[in-house]
């Protein structure tokens, strides 16, 4: 979570990232959103807002000080009601923050945590939130795709504060000057949580957690990302996808029919109802290119597509294109290319 705090030529923002700390440190996508701030206004400085408890969530608090130049404030939430990523104890606290400080914008990262929270801290506060910004033009002027992104629509917010924004964490990406310059740490700040009571939990009850056992990267931030669609046919044959992805250190992804189908679990899922990727490579086997797809991943820097069907719509996007049948290529490369090391 985070908050913007600008000059006083502007009222205060604050700018929300959503799950932006794991293991100790910030993810990526909470930095990205932490450029989507500062685009803003030229001299914004961030506040970063991050809830938690644990001793990891001390370290990410350590490492959220030092891990962007732009951010000037760290407010601490600590309490177990946020050990979780539950959307109602997370909106009740962006509301009694916003309650206090009367901040001009909120900004979280478009992943699903931010999209499950920040409508419901909009509904708290009475105001009606943008979502999937791809460029801020202006203090309240900003652009994001409309029919599954083969338009772009631009959005003056003419509301009362504050303006709630989600943005794609692929169009804001951190620049590498941005990277090497590290602040030399921010001040932390608790933040008093007296006023929350048991009721900020709400109904929703955390029941377990799940994740892949494989080491891979992350889809959303990887470099390189090999998906699958309905062409693998099942399951089984899916692990020729994973197998490929894991000697080029890729992430893995898939089609909405493939998550449909059972094949692997809907974190995968590339396109408009899952993840929105813009990796320097995507790579995809067995995909058609269905609308909604190719809405999650147009982006990218380079698009390889390997199809048997010619007039698939894929390769009316793809860079490069491959008319073949995948259980002859997918093994083919397999044994060209070398173990990842």
């Amino acid at each position: 979570m985070g908050s913007l705090k600008t000059t006083s030529l502007f009222p205060q923002a604050i700018h929300f990232s959503i799950r932006e700390h794991e293991n100790g440190s910030i993810k990526s996508q909470s930095l990205s959103a932490v450029e989507a701030a500062k685009s803003l206004s030229d001299d914004n400085s961030v506040s970063m807002l991050l809830a938690g408890s644990g001793p990891s969530f001390n370290e990410a608090v350590k490492h959220a000080a030092s891990s962007h130049p732009s951010i000037s404030q760290v407010l601490v939430a600590d309490s177990d009601k946020f050990a979780y990523p539950i959307a109602e104890p997370w909106a009740k606290l962006v509301h009694m923050i916003q309650q206090r400080e009367k901040y001009s914008h909120i900004i979280s990262a478009s992943g699903s945590f931010g999209k499950n929270v920040l409508p419901r801290a909009a509904a708290l506060l009475d105001v009606s939130p943008i979502t999937d910004v791809i460029e801020i033009s202006g203090f309240s002027q900003f652009v994001r795709p409309i029919y599954a992104g083969n338009a772009l629509c631009t959005v003056r917010y003419t509301g009362a504060n504050p303006c709630m924004l989600t943005v794609r964490a692929t169009s804001f990406p951190m620049p590498k000057s941005s990277a090497e310059s590290r602040s030399n740490g921010a001040s932390i700040s608790q933040v008093d949580l007296s006023a929350l009571d048991e009721d900020s939990i709400g109904k929703s009850r955390y029941v377990k957690h799940t994740s892949q056992d494989a080491e891979r990267p992350d889809l959303g931030s990887a470099r390189i990302v090999v998906t699958g669609g309905r062409g693998l046919k099942s399951a089984e044959n899916f692990k020729m996808i994973e197998k490929l992805a894991e000697k080029l250190g890729a992430a893995v992804g898939a089609t909405r029919a493939v998550v449909d189908a059972g094949f692997v679990p809907n974190d995968l899922q590339v396109g408009q109802t899952g993840k929105i990727v813009a990796p320097e490579l995507y790579m995809a086997f067995g995909v058609s290119g269905a609308i909604q797809h190719l809405a999650g991943m147009r982006d990218s820097k380079v698009i390889v597509a390997v199809n048997k069907d010619a007039d698939a719509p894929i390769f009316q996007v793809a860079d490069y294109g491959l008319v073949g049948d995948l259980f002859e290529v997918i093994p083919e490369l397999l044994e060209k290319f070398p173990e990842k090391k």
